[in-house]
């Protein structure tokens, strides 16, 4: 019988983390979380999940953990929503995840997945789908923060076999960020960001956390970068429109257009001023770029992947999860 893989989740109680957990054991992996302290355990209510509660700056702690497993996806991370400052994400985002290289490496890790963001490569000139090989140009410091932790475990890949892993905007059940935009189309008025179109790229979180899994094993050259989406560009107004087709609205509400300016003053505001979680200052500043469309083919050809969810299946598969839960 074949020895069962031992794998190593960090951001494990989080929206995706929790998603690539399930994704890992449904492929035969005995599945380890790392959750800290006071991270809620909602979501992780499994009887063949094996718990391991840190810090991730605790080095002995992560250096005990690594010697139970074999593989990492490391999904733990301070996100654009959450990030109050550059030097917050660098902190979270760099240097934790330097010292948790450092280790994997220590450890004889076989394959370290590391999730990324779009914010790593920046916005694509447009119109056409932005590749892996276009140049980096973050605009945000949680870009930035992104880029910095790909380009550290790049000087590590003689050592570490890693992949990283650009994640487009992911949604499903157990997603906060989106929720905000289901609950204000539930109204009359909707507001939308500047005055042309913007282009996003989206994936549902179950694809997202299949793409985790397929990096694992696939045949890959170690420093090897993906861009994970569903192949489709999304418009904010057209988004808008299949929310509300998904919430099953009979009347459309109204879109008022909102300057960027005003935009950033009230995500200043609700962000900084009064650390309310939802859009940031830093978030808006990615907005302001046009074109958030990028191309999954890379990840289709090289990691046997591919997204299996269309966006109106995925927005009514939210919709329901989030009644059920009496979050609509």
């Amino acid at each position: 019988m074949a020895e069962v893989k031992k794998i190593l989740v960090t951001g494990a109680s989080g929206f995706l983390g929790s998603h690539i957990l399930e994704a890992a054991h449904e492929k035969g992996f005995e599945v380890h979380a790392l959750v800290r302290p006071n991270s809620s355990r909602e979501w992780l209510g499994h009887e063949w999940l094996h718990f391991h509660t840190s810090e991730l700056t605790d080095r002995k702690a992560i250096t005990a953990i690594l010697g139970k497993v074999e593989y990492v996806i490391h999904s733990a991370g301070v996100m654009a929503t959450t990030s109050r400052n550059e030097r917050d994400s660098q902190r979270t985002n760099v240097e934790a995840t330097q010292m948790l290289a450092e280790e994997s490496i220590s450890a004889g890790i076989k394959r370290f997945v590391f999730a990324s963001s779009l914010a790593a490569g920046g916005p694509g000139p447009g119109p056409q789908a932005r590749t892996e090989n276009d140049p980096d140009c973050p605009v945000s410091h949680y870009g930035r923060s992104k880029l910095d932790a790909e380009l550290m475990l790049k000087s590590l890949s003689d050592k570490l076999s890693f992949v990283s892993l650009r994640f487009s905007m992911i949604y499903g059940p157990r997603d906060h960020n989106i929720l905000g935009f289901f609950k204000t189309l539930e109204g009359n008025l909707v507001p939308v960001m500047g005055y042309k179109p913007l282009y996003n790229s989206m994936i549902y979180v179950k694809d997202a956390a299949s793409a985790a899994v397929k990096a694992l094993s696939a045949d890959v050259t170690s420093g090897s970068v993906y861009q994970i989406t569903d192949g489709q560009a999304y418009t904010l107004e057209g988004l808008y429109d299949n929310m509300e087709e998904a919430l099953g609205k009979g009347k459309k509400a109204m879109r008022i257009k909102i300057p960027f300016w005003l935009v950033m003053l009230r995500a200043w505001w609700l962000h900084d001023i009064r650390r309310v979680r939802g859009i940031s200052p830093d978030q808006v500043r990615q907005f302001r770029s046009r074109y958030w469309y990028v191309s999954p083919d890379k990840a289709i050809r090289e990691l046997g992947w591919e997204p299996k969810m269309d966006i109106m299946n995925g927005l009514v598969e939210t919709v329901e999860w989030y009644r059920r839960q009496g979050w609509l």
